[in-house]
């Protein structure tokens, strides 16, 4: 099946200043809404590419990525649940080998992509999401641009996999990320009860809907994600160095990105908007959190191996607290 699926034709893409690239069509819309509505007001072009949706797929993720003043492309990618995997659940994110061809496609496409859109700007998921392909696009993101001259990659956190408490902390430990000393308690901490007791949740806001058994893997599977991470040193450990950078919208930004998580998550029965609203109320207490009043977004710059910042800043507010 994945064979006979049309790819994103490279050559047809135009020159961009800032490139975000995501799993699945909402993935930056709910997670980077203020920064990719910030990038096209300041006059830059902006690109969202979805690796793991059809070519040509008109989608209210689309359409809200374009009212949100960028472009969008799909790379047509198989996605998980198309490459015989038992289903995008946070029990299947681990890596696997039958994930191997797909991985090199896409980082054969993303490596292609930067050359031809000469994007100064990547955005790439940090990989909180509970499929694989979250993993594989983070993969890609880094084989392509993560050692490039002139050019800045930045780890957006998915949300609502992000609002899991100790997620993201989670998720750093397992990549091994070294942080500077003042941003070493940026990560938030959970206990392990707090981490299970919501460690479901965005499946439930994101209406994938799933039996006892499938959240009782999810569980275990985060008990075990969670004690391999316990041993983590931010500032001792020798993965990639991270800096944790956020970005501060404002009432405006604040009430679009709402409006964002009320078109694209699902309502429920009685055509109420109960997963957006907790999705927002989420969105509110994480953007008090990271120093904002009406909303907040968090990345994580990628630095060079020596000291210093990259030699192409951007305009972000640097968070060390």
């Amino acid at each position: 099946m994945s064979a006979a699926r049309e790819r994103l034709e490279v050559e047809g893409l135009e020159r961009y200043d800032s490139l975000f690239i995501a799993p699945h069509g909402d993935d930056v819309a709910l997670g980077c809404p203020a920064r990719v509505q910030s990038e096209a007001e300041k006059g830059r072009r902006v690109l969202v590419l979805a690796l793991f949706e059809p070519v040509g797929s008109d989608t209210p993720a689309a359409t809200a990525v374009r009212e949100l003043g960028a472009e969008y492309a799909s790379a047509g990618l198989p996605p998980a649940h198309e490459r015989g995997e038992p289903g995008s659940t946070p029990a299947s994110v681990e890596r696997r080998a039958e994930d191997d061809e797909v991985a090199l496609e896409a980082a054969r496409l993303l490596t292609v992509t930067g050359p031809r859109t000469q994007a100064v700007h990547v955005f790439a998921p940090l990989g909180l999401g509970a499929s694989v392909d979250h993993r594989l696009t983070y993969e890609a993101a880094v084989r392509a641009f993560a050692t490039e001259a002139g050019r800045n990659l930045f780890l957006y956190e998915e949300r609502p996999e992000a609002f899991v408490p100790g997620a993201v902390r989670v998720r750093l430990a397992l990549l091994g990320a070294r942080l500077p000393p003042g941003a070493a308690k940026a990560p938030e901490r959970a206990g392990l009860m707090r981490h299970l007791w919501r460690v479901n949740e965005p499946a439930l806001l994101r209406g994938d809907l799933r039996g006892v058994g499938a959240r009782l893997g999810s569980l275990l599977a985060a008990r075990r994600r969670f004690v391999r991470a316990r041993p983590w040193n931010p500032m001792r450990a020798f993965g990639p160095r991270l800096q944790p950078v956020v970005h501060v919208g404002d009432e405006e930004a604040g009430a679009r990105a709402r409006a964002v998580a009320e078109v694209l998550l699902p309502r429920d029965g009685k055509g109420r908007p109960r997963a957006a609203q907790r999705f927002n109320a989420r969105a509110a207490a994480a953007a008090k959190r990271l120093g904002g009043i009406y909303h907040a977004e968090r990345y994580w710059l990628f630095l060079p191996s020596g000291d210093g910042l990259p030699e192409v800043q951007h305009p972000l507010e640097i968070a060390e607290a």
